[in-house]
C-alpha cells in the first residue's frame, strides 16, 4: 500500500510539475505598480474627509483623497488608473481577534456544526458515514458540535464515541472549543487516565463514580488532548495557513490579529511568522501568544512588523454556551440549561484561574510591555481581570497600555466605565446575536437578553470599539457581524434584541477599522485612508452606508490592496503551488 502511495504521488508530481509550466502565467501575482488612481466609485475614507470621489497611492502610501479632477491633478502620467464602475473602495478590514492556524486546520475535519445540520440524528449519521472511511490520518477529528444550535444535540456518551471510532482516536470538538469528547483511544493516547488529576484551566469530566465520561471542558484540558494527535505531513500545515490568508483577504481583511496561536504544529507562532512575513502574503498579522510560547526574557515586538508578537492571550471564563461563562447571576431555569447543557440549579460558570495567580500573570507581563487581552464573557470574570490590572498598574504605572477584553457578553454599563478608566479596550463577539440569539432568553432570561453585548453602551462610556468573529468559532463574513451590530436581528427572528445597543452604520464600519486599528496599536498607518497612511484598501460589490438593510448581508469584498499592491488572494497562486509541491517532496 505504502509503495502505491508513493507511486501515486510521484505520478501527481510529475503532472504537477509538467502543468506549472504552463499555468506559470495564470498563477503569476499582480503586477506591482508605483502610483495607482482609484475614482469611479464613492470612497468612504472612516476619516474627517468624509466620502470622497478619489484617491491616489504613490509608493504604498496615500498622497491625496478628494474630488477627482483635484486628486487626477495630482497624478504623474504613468499612473495606473483603477476605475471602481460604482463600486465602493474602503480602508482594508481589520480582524482583531482570530485563530487563523486553528481555522486552517479545523478545515479538514468532519463538519458537524449547527449551521451545516439540524438535528442529533443528522450530526451522528455524518459521523458515521465519515468515519466509516475515514482516510484523514492516525486520529479522527470532528469540530462544530454545538448543543444550542442544534436543539436536540445531548452530548455523546463514552459509549457512542468508542462505538463510533472503534479502531482510532476520536476527538469532536465544539463550535466554541470550550468542550470537546474524546473516546477511550483518544483518552489513553493523551494520558488522560481515571486517576489524572485536571489541568490548570480545564477539567477531566468524571461522572458520580469517578469515571471519565469522555467530556473535556476549558482550554487547559482541550490543549492536553489536542497535543496528542501526530502533527500533520510536513509542509502542510504552511500550506492551509496560507490557504486560509487567502480567505481572510477574499473577505475583505488586510490586517488580522491571532489572539491565541493554537493547533496540531510544532511551533504555531514561528509557522504564523513564516507565513505573514513571506513575500506577497495576502494579509498582514500580528500575534497575541499564548503564555508558554513567550520565554521569560522576550520583550514585544514593533507593532509595524507583520507577525510580529505584540501581546499574550488569557481565558478567564468559558462559553456561554457550554456552562462556562462565570456570569454574576445563575443561568436560567430552564430547559435547554438542565436538560441539554445539563447544568444544576444556581449554576453560574467558573473562573479558570485563582486570583493570585492571575494577579502574578497579569502584573509580569504588564511589566515587560506586553498588551494582554483577556477573554471575559460573564461579569465575574471581568471583575476578576479589573481587580488584577487596578494592582498592577498601582505597583507599575504605564500609560497607554491598551489591554483588552475580548468577547464581553455581559459586562455591565459599571465595568465598562470602570475599564475606560482603567485604560482598557474592548473588543465584541457580536455573531453571538446573529446565531444564537433566538436561545439567549433561555440561557439568561428576557433582561440579560436584552443587555447581551452591550456595544453602544462601550462606545458611549469612551471605548474605541471593535467586534470580531473568534474564527473558527464562526464562520469568515465580516459583513454579516456588520449587519448583525446595526439590525441586531438573529438569523432565527424577526425582532431586534436590545435595539438600544443599535450601532449607526457608520459606527459599525468604524468597528471594523479605526477601532481595531486603535486597539491593535496601528492607527497612525491603518483604518482609514488619509494623507501619509498605507494604503491598506478594500473594494465592495455595494456601499454599506446606503445599501438597504434587507441587503446588508450580501455586500462582498471584490479586492484588496496592501501597501498599495494588489493582493492575489487565489487557491492557485504562485505561492501556493510551491507549497503543494513542498507536501509532495516531504512524503519521500
Amino acid at each position: 500500500m505504502k509503495k502505491y502511495i508513493k507511486r501515486s504521488l510521484l505520478a501527481l508530481a510529475a503532472i504537477i510539475t509538467v502543468t506549472t509550466v504552463f499555468i506559470a502565467i495564470w498563477i503569476r501575482p499582480p503586477a506591482a505598480a508605483e502610483e495607482r488612481l482609484f475614482y469611479g466609485g464613492p470612497v468612504i475614507t472612516m476619516a474627517d474627509a468624509g466620502v470622497v470621489e478619489a484617491v491616489l497611492v504613490r509608493d504604498g502610501k496615500i498622497v491625496a483623497v478628494g474630488d477627482e479632477a483635484e486628486v487626477h491633478a495630482l497624478a504623474s502620467p504613468s499612473v495606473t488608473k483603477i476605475n471602481l464602475d460604482g463600486r465602493t473602495l474602503m480602508p482594508g478590514l481589520i480582524e482583531p481577534h482570530s485563530h487563523m492556524i486553528a481555522s486552517a486546520l479545523l478545515g479538514a475535519a468532519i463538519d458537524v456544526s449547527g449551521f451545516a445540520h439540524d438535528s442529533r440524528a443528522e450530526v451522528m449519521a455524518t459521523l458515521r458515514r465519515e468515519l466509516e472511511d475515514w482516510q484523514g490520518g492516525e486520529w479522527a477529528i470532528a469540530f462544530g458540535w454545538d448543543p444550542v444550535m442544534v436543539d436536540d444535540l445531548e452530548p455523546p456518551t463514552l459509549a457512542e464515541l468508542d462505538a463510533l471510532s472503534p479502531e482510532r482516536p476520536l476527538v469532536i470538538l465544539t463550535q466554541m472549543m470550550h468542550d470537546a469528547y474524546a473516546n477511550t483511544k483518544a483518552l489513553k493516547a493523551a494520558g488522560i487516565l481515571e486517576d489524572s488529576p485536571n489541568p490548570p484551566g480545564g477539567e477531566y469530566v468524571r461522572d458520580a463514580d469517578g469515571k471519565l465520561t469522555g467530556t473535556l471542558r476549558e482550554v487547559g484540558a482541550i490543549g492536553v488532548i489536542l497535543g496528542a494527535p501526530p502533527a500533520p505531513p510536513k509542509g502542510a500545515a504552511d500550506l492551509l495557513l496560507n490557504l486560509q490568508m487567502g480567505a481572510y483577504a477574499r473577505a475583505g481583511y488586510t490586517t488580522v490579529a491571532e489572539l491565541g496561536p493554537v493547533g496540531r504544529v510544532h511551533d504555531p507562532v514561528a509557522l504564523l511568522k513564516r507565513r505573514l512575513e513571506a513575500e506577497g502574503a495576502p494579509i498582514r498579522g500580528l500575534i497575541y501568544a499564548l503564555p508558554p510560547q513567550i520565554s521569560p526574557s522576550q520583550t514585544p515586538e514593533d507593532k509595524d512588523k507583520t507577525g510580529a508578537v505584540v501581546g499574550v492571550k488569557f481565558w478567564m471564563d468559558g462559553s456561554p454556551y457550554a456552562g462556562g461563562a462565570a456570569f454574576e447571576e445563575p443561568y436560567e431555569d430552564s430547559a435547554l440549561v438542565r436538560e441539554r447543557l445539563h447544568l444544576k440549579a444556581g449554576h453560574r460558570g467558573a473562573l479558570n484561574y485563582s486570583g493570585d495567580d492571575f494577579e502574578a500573570a497579569f502584573a509580569a507581563y504588564h511589566r515587560r510591555g506586553y498588551q494582554i487581552a483577556v477573554h471575559v464573557q460573564g461579569e465575574r470574570a471581568v471583575d476578576r481581570v479589573l481587580d488584577a490590572a487596578e494592582k498592577a498598574f498601582e505597583a507599575s504605572p504605564r500609560a497607554g497600555h491598551r489591554h483588552r477584553l475580548e468577547h464581553n457578553a455581559l459586562i455591565t454599563k459599571a465595568q465598562l466605565e470602570r475599564a475606560q478608566i482603567l485604560g482598557f479596550t474592548t473588543s465584541f463577539f457580536i455573531d453571538h446575536i446573529y446565531f444564537y440569539g433566538h436561545r439567549l432568553p433561555e440561557l439568561v432570561g428576557e433582561a440579560r437578553t436584552q443587555r447581551y453585548m452591550p456595544i453602544r453602551t462601550a462606545l458611549e462610556a469612551g471605548h474605541h470599539v471593535s467586534f470580531h468573529g473568534d474564527h473558527p468559532a464562526t464562520p469568515i463574513g465580516p459583513f454579516r457581524s456588520f449587519a448583525t451590530a446595526a439590525l441586531r436581528i438573529p438569523r432565527r427572528g424577526e425582532a431586534a434584541l436590545g435595539a438600544h445597543e443599535r450601532l449607526s452604520r457608520l459606527e459599525a464600519l468604524q468597528a471594523m477599522t479605526t477601532g481595531p486599528a486603535w486597539q491593535l496599536g496601528l492607527e497612525h498607518e491603518r483604518g482609514s485612508l488619509e494623507v501619509g497612511k498605507s494604503a491598506d484598501l478594500v473594494m465592495l460589490s455595494h456601499n454599506p452606508l446606503e445599501t438597504d438593510d434587507a441587503d446588508l448581508h450580501d455586500i462582498r469584498a471584490q479586492k484588496t490592496w496592501i501597501e498599495g499592491r494588489e493582493v492575489d488572494a487565489r487557491v492557485a497562486t504562485r505561492s501556493n503551488a510551491g507549497l503543494l509541491w513542498d507536501v509532495i517532496i516531504g512524503f519521500f
